[in-house]
């Protein structure tokens, strides 16, 4: 793990402005720009590259990117998930350019090899994605519904890893704090499997409580308000654990907690998902479950080249397992 002062001297900030980045300090003015190089310094130093020699061609892929530049700065995940995806490229001698869905018209013609369209669409926009003619694949959904090639990660496994650790630790009072996604145009709205799982898997181990779940969004903020309604709402009946939708909103927990006083673990325990980079920086460590992002960007790449060599090939899906990770946010 690099030291804030590592990623501080790389990125040509202070020490104090590395931290409060890295909790998502809405107070800090900084440029957005300044924040995307401190958070994608912190990935980077926390990746070990594996020795390869980049390839020699220079065949382009459109990366279809699902967030704004604004909201990847909140939810890691798919940032690195394209960090993963450019170290790919740079490996196997692709080059890539990124678009977004209101360019993408514009933006992708038959110059390009193939697309790998990062985050959830809905039918119409996969049928206008798939109308370029171009090999795809999806990355962040199963797409095999529609007969394109996709990745995921399992986030239903660590649900019930989760609650058994909880209750193996003698805490059955349970709650979950998960985000409310749309696909990119945002005419359908996306139940997390998350919280499909806990709906499954709590009800089976007899700590489901609809009253114990808030739904807002995978960003800082929202878990800061979540976990404060939370706190208005259940008083003394707050659950002495909760189950996080990602790293970035368990930041935002973190804070609430503190300000009223609520010690984490001692009070209540956290886990969350996706073990980003900021997951090791704060205080407490966060307990957290990490996706294989570098695996995930890897084998969009390798999908996409068996795709192009193959267009008739069957499609596949593929999803990745994940890790649960204890630190200190949890007993």
């Amino acid at each position: 793990m690099a030291t804030i002062k590592e990623i501080a001297d790389k990125a040509g900030v202070s020490i104090t402005t590395v931290s409060r980045i890295l909790n998502f300090d809405a107070a800090l003015s900084v440029t957005d720009t300044t924040r995307a190089r401190v958070l994608r310094i912190a990935e980077e130093l926390d990746y070990t590259p594996r020795r390869k020699k980049a390839g020699r061609t220079s065949k382009k892929i459109a990366v279809l990117q699902w967030h704004s530049a604004a909201q990847e700065l909140n939810d890691l995940y798919y940032l690195q998930i394209q960090n993963a995806i450019e170290r790919s490229a740079l490996m196997m001698g692709y080059s890539l350019n990124y678009v977004t869905i209101t360019d993408f018209e514009k933006g992708v013609n038959k110059s390009f090899s193939g697309i790998i369209a990062l985050g959830k669409y809905d039918h119409d926009e996969i049928l206008n994605i798939a109308d370029k003619g171009l090999p795809i694949v999806f990355v962040g959904q199963n797409s095999l519904v529609y007969g394109f090639d996709s990745i995921t990660s399992d986030f239903v496994s660590p649900v019930q890893w989760i609650i058994d650790h909880f209750q193996e630790a003698g805490i059955n009072d349970i709650g979950l704090l998960i985000g409310q996604e749309a696909t990119s145009a945002g005419r359908h709205l996306i139940k997390d499997t998350r919280l499909k799982a806990f709906e499954t898997f709590g009800q089976e181990a007899g700590v489901y409580d609809p009253a114990r779940i808030f739904v807002g969004e995978f960003t800082p903020t929202s878990g800061y308000d979540l976990m404060n309604q939370a706190i208005a709402q259940l008083g003394d009946e707050l659950p002495h654990a909760f189950i996080v939708g990602n790293d970035a909103m368990a930041v935002g927990v973190i804070r609430a907690l503190r300000e009223h006083n609520l010690a984490v673990p001692g009070r209540v325990s956290l886990i969350s998902f996706n073990d980003v980079a900021v997951a090791r920086y704060t205080t407490p460590k966060l307990s957290t479950v990490h996706a294989y992002t570098d695996l995930m960007g890897s084998g969009a790449l390798h999908l996409l080249r068996k795709r192009i060599a193959d267009p008739e090939r069957v499609p596949q899906q593929l999803n990745f397992a994940t890790k649960l990770i204890l630190r200190k946010s949890s007993k």
